[in-house]
């Protein structure tokens, strides 16, 4: 898969693609029906022959350029973590636009024009059934039928993908995660919701008590899961382990500071500077004050035992 950061310093290798463009930051059930159809559509051009699969998305997040959304804590998936996740599709290229306030105030028709005909050589374009592009956003459905028949491409619109009768979205998703439902949260997105972030040395309190974490350097626009302890699946390396996991201040111990630490179930050695991702499943109990130690540790021990019970 190529990875196009600056379309003026990259040609596009292909004479005509499939493409679907937006923000694409959760690939969802709903931007994967997109990548889906670009899919199709890219094979079926028999006409013009195989055409490329391309997704054309942004970086940074539009909303944050433009102060719609705070930057903290705003992001279900990081730009390596989106990446992670695109390469997990039959995609030939994956364009990111890099977002400012003069893309912003580009026309539609230039937009169009200049980018998705002009540069990529797009043939077939797919979007969802809220995209809109360029200033004032006026680059919605009706405005690429009216252009296809001009400019000869072919245009097709998704509807929205429900899920149990509710629209799949990234801000119902946001919302889940931050309330811890993490489970239903992984439903909706269609594959597991997770941290990708260096390990850090932190308090190393766990380890005095029987309990080692890794603690994650979560970076500060990542959205988090509500405080409380979730099991996951931890993968470093080519390795995978069941992991409990706070996400919280660690009230026994009097912090006040967030942090994202993780007990690797049948796992011994030393994490400090390896990178790890965090695939949260379900969520176990609040995050909560306990009278001592070793209340604490007859907690931990009961969340290790319901953490061994799930499957990987």
């Amino acid at each position: 898969m190529l990875v196009i950061h600056d379309l003026n310093s990259v040609r596009p290798e292909w004479d005509s693609c499939a493409l679907t463009l937006g923000v694409f930051d959760g690939m969802h059930r709903g931007h994967q029906a997109l990548i889906n159809r670009v899919q199709k559509r890219s094979r079926g051009d028999r006409s013009r022959g195989e055409a490329a699969r391309v997704l054309v998305t942004y970086h940074p997040h539009p909303d944050l350029v433009l102060g719609k959304r705070d930057a903290g804590r705003s992001e279900l998936f990081t730009y390596d973590e989106k990446l992670a996740l695109y390469q997990k599709f039959d995609l030939d290229a994956v364009v990111f636009l890099p977002f400012t306030k003069e893309l912003a105030r580009m026309t539609a028709l230039r937009y169009l024009k200049e980018i998705l005909l002009g540069q990529l050589r797009a043939r077939h374009i797919i979007i969802g059934y809220d995209q809109r592009f360029g200033r004032g956003r006026k680059g919605d459905y009706g405005f690429l039928k009216k252009m296809s028949r001009k400019y000869e491409f072919k245009v097709e619109q998704i509807g929205a993908v429900r899920y149990r009768g509710a629209i799949v979205s990234t801000s119902r998703i946001r919302g889940l995660i931050e309330a811890g439902s993490v489970s239903r949260a992984n439903r909706l997105l269609g594959h597991d919701f997770f941290i990708e972030a260096l390990i850090v040395r932190g308090q190393q309190r766990g380890a005095t008590i029987g309990f080692p974490t890794a603690n994650l350097a979560v970076p500060p626009t990542k959205t988090v899961p509500g405080g409380g302890v979730y099991t996951a699946v931890a993968e470093v390396g080519q390795s995978r382990f069941r992991a409990m996991v706070n996400v919280g201040v660690n009230p026994t111990f009097g912090n006040n500071q967030l942090s994202v630490e993780a007990h690797l179930l049948d796992f011994s050695g030393d994490l400090y500077g390896e990178r790890i991702r965090l695939f949260f499943r379900d969520r176990i109990r609040d995050e909560r004050k306990f009278d001592g130690i070793d209340a604490l540790k007859e907690q931990l021990t009961r969340d290790r035992a319901q953490t061994k019970k799930m499957k990987y």
